[in-house]
């Protein structure tokens, strides 16, 4: 169920909303202004660019055509003049849909509308002006999907109406992952992609599952400690678009040999547009699990949450913000453990001495046999203090067990021990933070931050890092030691990234080149644009990349 709010009046439910808004912008500058000293290199841009050729009916260029570019939901535009060939550029663009208007005395105005421009995009927008007057308007509908001809890479865009529309059971941006061709699945249970936070679940053109290259607006969203789980695992309902290149592509998406998934977040419109929703997952319509002795558990999957956007200052500021909730409340997935019968619990091993081959249990440190094997009947076997704890752990096990069956001898009916089948509590909680502030300074300079954090509570019931064979018997309190069972596994996973776009003029085409720490040196006729990112995030403790490039177009 999602309920869309588009007009600011209809949102009177909350009341503390604008107060937020106001704090949390407070936050998210006052962390940009003291991170402005950590410059680290974009793996990946949350830009585009929009280029082509003026012509006139004739197929001519047609030289110092006034050219308008404008963002349909911000309403911010971006300038160009054609040169003596006709054509154009306009680099550095954020994402969204755009309009580009050319105008020139002698010709009709000309305006294409619907140029989806994506993250990392070259467009190709080219022109064919009519004559007739300045005040005659021709304006045609961009419909068909842009076919890349700038570049050979195969990649995919997921854009927001399908993220938010493609029924993912786990709400899961990575699921996404699965609908470019040459991706398969190495896990089926796609629920453990929420829960567990994992990354190593899906191979992209038979690479390695944990081959695959994660970043949230071009900063790199993989824990570095593993590289087989991210940092933020971005809400379904904050994202813009996901862009998937998975083979081919650039050295700039490098680092790993495998897929490069870049999430781009949502920004503020022009307008005001907010949501509140609520996404609901039992048991009702699962399979039981196919395992041996597993039970069709319960499961409740609730995923809750909001999100608000708009102008601060209409065509300068723009911030977007949301919150989101997941309650999950499911058993883990079920392991099977040998224990002992219940006599044989109770000191009665007589079932060994009917085996095809008798088993005679004898007095310690004696060659005394034990009296039809049974412990709990000999005086001179008496049950031992440490024997009994060990029953009662065993006890407690079959206590928690869903079902149990024999394990009977080979070739015999008698049983001598029991397979018992286990499915302990998995709760997990999670709630993420989203602020991002987008501002236009002036036609040269713009800013964009964005603030993410994830709290990440989950209770592992058959613990962390420890022997598999190991069960959890008991209750646990907070304050349980690394590598005790039951675990409770709570984690705070935030980032924050800056990013400024600086645009020097334009007059002409060129190659992309990296000048390192921003050198670089203006030649006459070459357009030229400098981008500065910086990054900071993952979790507490780990270590931070050094460095900083700035591509510059010349």
């Amino acid at each position: 169920m999602r309920t869309k709010l588009i007009k600011s009046n209809q949102v009177v439910v909350c009341s503390e909303f604008p107060g937020f808004v106001l704090k949390t912008a407070a936050f998210v500058i006052a962390v940009l202004l003291t991170t402005w000293v950590v410059d680290t290199a974009a793996a990946q841009s949350i830009f585009g660019r929009i280029t082509g050729t003026v012509t006139d009916s004739q197929g001519g260029a047609v030289a110092g055509v006034k050219i308008t570019i404008v963002n349909e939901e911000t309403k911010l535009e971006r300038q160009a003049t054609t040169d003596s060939n006709g054509y154009y550029v306009a680099s550095d663009l954020p994402v969204g849909v755009y309009s580009v208007i050319a105008e020139q005395s002698g010709f009709k105005k000309l305006k294409k509308t619907g140029n989806d421009l994506v993250a990392g995009a070259r467009m190709s927008v080219d022109l064919s002006l009519v004559v007739g007057e300045v005040s005659q308007k021709v304006e045609v509908a961009a419909t068909a999907e842009t076919i890349n001809t700038t570049s050979g890479e195969l990649a995919r865009v997921i854009d927001s109406s399908q993220v938010r529309t493609v029924a993912l059971n786990a709400r899961n941006y990575m699921q996404l992952l699965s609908l470019t061709p040459g991706t398969a699945l190495t896990v089926d249970d796609q629920l453990s992609l929420t829960t567990s936070l994992a990354i190593n679940n899906q191979s992209v053109n038979g690479n390695r599952p944990d081959s695959n290259a994660l970043s949230v607006d071009g900063g790199f969203n993989m824990d570095s400690g593993s590289n087989s789980s991210q940092v933020n695992n971005v809400g379904i309902d904050f994202i813009r678009e996901v862009a998937i290149k998975s083979s081919n592509f650039s050295a700039e998406y490098g680092r790993n040999s495998g897929a490069s998934v870049n999430v781009v977040t949502r920004s503020g419109s022009d307008s005001y547009h907010g949501a509140v929703f609520e996404y609901i997952r039992n048991e009702k319509l699962d399979a039981r699990n196919p395992a041996p002795g597993a039970r069709k558990t319960p499961l409740r999957f609730n995923d809750f949450g909001w999100d608000f956007g708009g102008p601060i200052m209409r065509g300068k500021l723009f911030f977007f913000a949301g919150e989101e909730w997941k309650r999950i409340r499911l058993t883990a997935a079920p392991q099977q453990r040998t224990i002992p019968t219940a006599a044989m619990l109770s000191g009665d091993f007589s079932a060994l001495l009917l085996l095809p081959t008798p088993v005679q249990l004898r007095e310690p440190g004696t060659t005394n046999p034990i009296p039809g094997n049974r412990l709990d009947q000999d005086p001179n076997t008496p049950l031992t203090a440490d024997g009994i704890a060990i029953a009662k752990i065993y006890g407690t096990m079959a206590a928690l067990a869903t079902g149990s069956t024999p394990s009977n001898s080979p070739g015999t009916s008698i049983p001598v021990a029991r397979i018992a089948t286990f499915q302990p509590n998995n709760p997990f909680n999670w709630r993420q933070d989203i602020v991002r502030l987008d501002y236009h300074l002036n036609g040269k300079h713009s800013l964009y931050g964005r603030y993410l954090h994830d709290n990440y509570d989950l209770v592992d019931g058959f613990g962390t890092f420890v022997d598999a064979g190991v069960l959890p018997t008991t209750h646990f309190p907070a304050t349980v030691p690394r590598g005790t069972i039951p675990r409770r596994n709570p984690r705070h996973k935030y980032s924050v990234w800056r990013g400024h776009t600086r645009n020097l003029g334009h007059t002409g085409p060129g190659l992309l080149a990296v000048v390192p720490y921003g050198r670089y040196r203006p030649s006459g006729r070459h357009h030229l644009a400098e981008r500065t990112s910086y990054f900071q995030g993952g979790s507490p403790g780990d270590p931070q990349p050094q460095g900083s490039e700035r591509p510059v177009q010349i």
